[in-house]
C-alpha cells in the first residue's frame, strides 16, 4: 500500500510517498501524476523518504513520468530517497537520468520564497 500526500507551492507540485511502491498500487499514483500534470506546474518534485519498498513495475513507471514530463517541459526532481531505494537507483543506473537530491538543497534551490 501507498499513500501520497500533495502539497502545492506556486508553480510546483510536492508528491509525499510514503509506503511500497508496486504494481498493485500503480494506478492510484498514476492517477495522482495526471492530476499533478494537469496543473501545469513548472516542477513536480517527489518526496521519496517514505518509500519502504519499490519494485521493477514502478520504477518503469518513474521512467515514463520522467519522459512525460520532459515532453510538457516541466521539471521532475526526486529528494530524500532512503538508503535501499538510492541503492537501487544508483545499481539500475537511474542517478544518470534522474534528478535526485536532498531536501534541504531542493528547497534551498527551488523553495527559497516560500
Amino acid at each position: 500500500m501507498i499513500d501520497i500526500g500533495i502539497e502545492e507551492r506556486e508553480r510546483i507540485i510536492i508528491l509525499v510517498f510514503t509506503g511500497e511502491f508496486y504494481i498493485d498500487n500503480l494506478p492510484e499514483v498514476e492517477r495522482v501524476w495526471r492530476d499533478a500534470v494537469y496543473k501545469k506546474p513548472r516542477l513536480i518534485a517527489m518526496n521519496c523518504q517514505g518509500i519502504t519498498h519499490i519494485d521493477s513495475t514502478a520504477i518503469s513507471t518513474l521512467v515514463k513520468f520522467l519522459n512525460e514530463a520532459m515532453t510538457k517541459n516541466i521539471r521532475l526532481i526526486f529528494y530524500d530517497l532512503n538508503p535501499s531505494v538510492q541503492r537501487l537507483f544508483e545499481v539500475a543506473r537511474l542517478h544518470r537520468f534522474f534528478t535526485i537530491t536532498t531536501r534541504e538543497r531542493f528547497e534551498k534551490k527551488f523553495c527559497v520564497s516560500m
